[in-house]
């Protein structure tokens, strides 16, 4: 395998599966600094952050420090990835994700599973960067592999987002499928957004702090691309329309 790029059998996995795994991916300098960003951002006055019970979200993360962020979603080994299952040509999306989550310490309650977009024409890849080594313990994210492929379901929420597994009858016979998937720091966990996730129960004494990304592939029929909204980070606009 080339620095960065998923080979044949990997990239099968992630198509059949709905996720795979980057070792290794950001250095623990890189890891730190990220850190250090979402403390100060965290810890500065009038914030607005989303709490669930005793975990956090801080969302904006581009616009907060778009020079650092460019420096995230331009890691060689991780955008090698992402080209070998999108193509030539990818965005990074500012309107989907773009946060940061610091899963609190004990009795953080357990997410339910959800998707991250509703259907699978959006073609959205997911890209967890762990910052902090996530355990069984600690609460490392839960899925359900292969249920990208689970049929569509459901309608959208008012507040905009995916769908939550729960509410659907029809996954009721596969809710206990789920299993945790580890990490340790500076690895990438790459998932399909529609493949069922959530964050699992910290029961340590320890918080966990995660980044959450959203890919996709340039929209080859969208004649004029919305720049505010995405981050070209490889190849390039393309346009294939037949008006």
């Amino acid at each position: 395998m080339s620095y960065g790029t998923l080979n044949h059998e990997q990239a099968r996995f992630f198509r059949d599966q709905g996720y795979y795994k980057l070792l290794g991916v950001f250095d623990n300098h890189q890891t730190k600094a990220l850190r250090t960003f979402i403390h100060e951002e965290v810890g500065k006055p009038n914030e607005v952050i989303v709490q669930k019970e005793r975990s956090e979200k801080l969302y904006g993360l581009y616009d907060r420090d778009p020079a650092l962020i460019r420096r995230a979603i331009g890691n060689q080994a991780l955008v090698g990835a992402l080209v070998s299952l999108l193509g030539p040509n990818v965005v990074f999306v500012k309107n989907r994700h773009n946060h940061a989550t610091i899963n609190g310490r004990r009795n953080t309650p357990i997410e339910g599973l959800h998707r991250d977009v509703l259907q699978p024409s959006r073609g959205l890849i997911t890209a967890l960067i762990y910052l902090q080594e996530a355990t069984v313990e600690n609460g490392a994210t839960r899925i359900v592999p292969g249920s990208h492929n689970f049929p569509y379901v459901g309608v959208p929420q008012a507040a905009g987002g995916g769908t939550w597994m729960a509410d659907h009858a029809e996954y009721a016979g596969l809710m206990d499928q789920v299993v945790p998937v580890p990490a340790s720091e500076g690895d990438v966990l790459l998932f399909n957004g529609t493949l069922f996730h959530g964050i699992g129960h910290n029961k340590s004494e320890r918080t966990r702090m995660s980044i959450a990304l959203g890919f996709r592939s340039v929209d080859e029929l969208d004649a004029q691309p919305d720049e505010s909204r995405q981050v070209l980070v490889a190849g390039e606009y393309i346009y294939r329309g037949n008006d």
